[in-house]
């Protein structure tokens, strides 16, 4: 389907509604940070620029339309791998393969005879062809079938499925322009008294 600024409008989350969305989902059966849950958005903002992992993940998100209801679940310490509840994101060489899950088709650990080392291999549609993805490093399995069971993926409509599917790059070269997330700011430190300064 061809996507317009009116969809883009309608589904594609700015930086607000993307931290009150993955704020929100810290009271998910699958959330990675769910330590976190009781503390205020604010709170999780100010942990969240502690976290060199959640740092990197959400630089490396952004280069994609964030649709309005999805959140980072998990991400890995180099910012490669990124798991959120509609999508994996996998980083290789300076370009992410983005997959939405919709597309997933098989994720699993496998062991070759010849290959004692456990790899991921994952599966999945690209422009309607099956492509097939084996890394020695992933997020671990149980995490991924979480985010599957609860399914949230699947209520997506036509639009928003297309829509994770496209890069900002590609929606650059049609003329449509999409919100970009990113960091919120974290609470001021308070600073040092002067007891030199004269009142």
């Amino acid at each position: 389907m061809k996507i317009t600024q009116e969809h883009i409008d309608a589904n594609v989350a700015d930086i607000e509604e993307f931290w009150d969305c993955f704020h929100n989902m810290l009271k998910a059966p699958y959330a990675y940070w769910r330590d976190f849950s009781s503390k205020t958005r604010q709170e999780w903002i100010d942990a969240c620029w502690a976290s060199s992992n959640i740092l990197k993940g959400v630089n490396k998100l952004k280069e994609y339309p964030v649709l309005k209801g999805e959140g980072i679940v998990v991400t890995d310490s180099t910012g490669d791998q990124i798991l959120t509840n509609y999508r994996y994101l996998y980083g290789e060489g300076n370009s992410l393969i983005n997959i939405p899950l919709h597309n997933l088709l098989h994720y699993d650990i496998v062991t070759d005879a010849d290959d004692t080392r456990q790899d991921l291999k994952i599966q999945y549609l690209r422009n309607g062809k099956e492509e097939t993805l084996r890394i020695d490093s992933w997020i671990k399995d149980e995490l991924v079938r979480s985010v599957r069971d609860a399914g949230e993926f699947e209520n997506l409509n036509a639009e928003q499925k297309a829509i994770l599917e496209t890069s900002h790059y590609e929606l650059g070269k049609i003329g449509i322009n999409a919100p970009v997330i990113g960091l919120l700011p974290k609470t001021p430190e308070k600073g040092c008294f002067d007891n030199n300064k004269k009142s």
